[in-house]
């Protein structure tokens, strides 16, 4: 009875009680939600106009001498004079290396006694074959033994001539294989000479650059150790065939050098002239963004980043040539890219 009592006391209770003592959800719903501060971008951008400028193929290149040569001995005998060293500047015709000449001298002095002999023999035999002294066969053979003892002069002359190892053009001397007192025996070689004054740029080309190469073609050449410094030539060479392992196409350019400061064997790029495009929308190859599968830019059109697609051309040293995705005027985020999100308000920052 008592238990009945409570339970008709509490809901005789009035309703506001009961709002202000339990869950008071309306209440809760009325609060003001809280919206957290959008995030702003700071980033740098580039107004993108159209300009002239011209494709290069860029190929790694090597620096050759214009001319090798290896010099040998042509005679037997032993190192007798070296007169150069490894980095000497030579002339054309200066003598590098003599051998041992006492043999040789001593076999021009006996050709030389027995040509004296011969040739008066013959004189001789040729009065008297105008008197009718003398047989025709007898004459026969003293003009035959003048000429066999001219010829053993010669021959001894011509192995003295070659005992002096002489420069067969102007060049440096690369390396020498022999020191004074060894023995040089024919084919020995003896000193290697490099022609340095003019160089060959020997780079390999790709088949997609092959039909911008021609002979004759002008060319820049900048070398690694001289940065900004660069040296023109022209193509001089083109290779018969692609090579069938690489699919490259050997392309040689010569350069002046004649100032002596590049040496064979450094590396460089070789910069072929393929075409002139005459209004290319250029942009810094590092603001180009990878996007799943597409290049994007990312273009600020009244203070929001838009992601923009782009279909890339070639590079044209630090920047690259978009063929489709971009107008004249459009100002395209090239700092702060990897920080921006499509429809993103962004800020320009202030050159530092």
């Amino acid at each position: 009875m008592k238990r009945w009592h409570g339970m008709r006391m509490l809901a005789l209770l009035p309703l506001s009680v009961l709002i202000a003592c339990g869950g008071g959800s309306e209440a809760d719903s009325s609060e003001p939600e809280v919206v957290p501060a959008e995030r702003v971008a700071h980033v740098r951008s580039l107004e993108v106009q159209p300009e002239e400028v011209t494709d290069l193929a860029i190929l790694s290149a090597d620096l050759l001498p214009l001319r090798r040569a290896t010099l040998a001995a042509e005679v037997p005998g032993r190192v007798e004079q070296l007169t150069v060293d490894v980095g000497d500047r030579v002339g054309k015709g200066q003598i590098l290396v003599r051998i041992d000449t006492r043999a040789l001298r001593q076999q021009i002095a006996e050709a030389e006694a027995l040509h004296v002999q011969a040739v008066d023999r013959f004189e001789r035999a040729e009065r008297l074959y105008e008197k009718r002294s003398i047989t025709k066969e007898q004459h026969i053979d003293a003009v035959a033994g003048r000429d066999v003892a001219e010829a053993r002069l010669n021959s001894a002359q011509l192995a003295l001539a070659k005992s002096e190892v002489k420069a067969p053009w102007s060049g440096s001397v690369a390396a020498k294989r022999v020191e004074v007192g060894d023995y040089a025996s024919p084919g020995l070689p003896l000193v290697e000479l490099v022609a340095v004054n003019r160089l060959k740029v020997r780079a390999a080309a790709s088949a997609a650059d092959v039909p911008y190469l021609s002979i004759g073609e002008p060319v820049t050449v900048r070398v690694d150790v001289f940065p900004g410094e660069e040296w023109q030539g022209k193509v001089v060479r083109l290779g018969a065939e692609l090579d069938s392992d690489t699919r490259t196409l050997v392309v040689e350019a010569e350069i002046d050098n004649s100032e002596g400061r590049l040496r064979p064997g450094l590396f460089g790029r070789l910069e072929v002239p393929r075409r002139v495009l005459p209004e290319a929308m250029l942009v810094p190859l590092a603001s180009v963004v990878d996007y799943e599968s597409e290049k994007i830019l990312y273009v600020i059109s009244d203070g929001i980043a838009q992601r923009r697609s782009v279909v890339l051309g070639p590079a044209v040293g630090q920047r690259v040539v978009i063929t489709t995705g971009l107008e004249p005027g459009d100002h395209v985020v090239v700092g702060g890219q990897q920080q921006v999100a499509d429809g993103q308000k962004v800020i320009e920052a202030e050159e530092g």
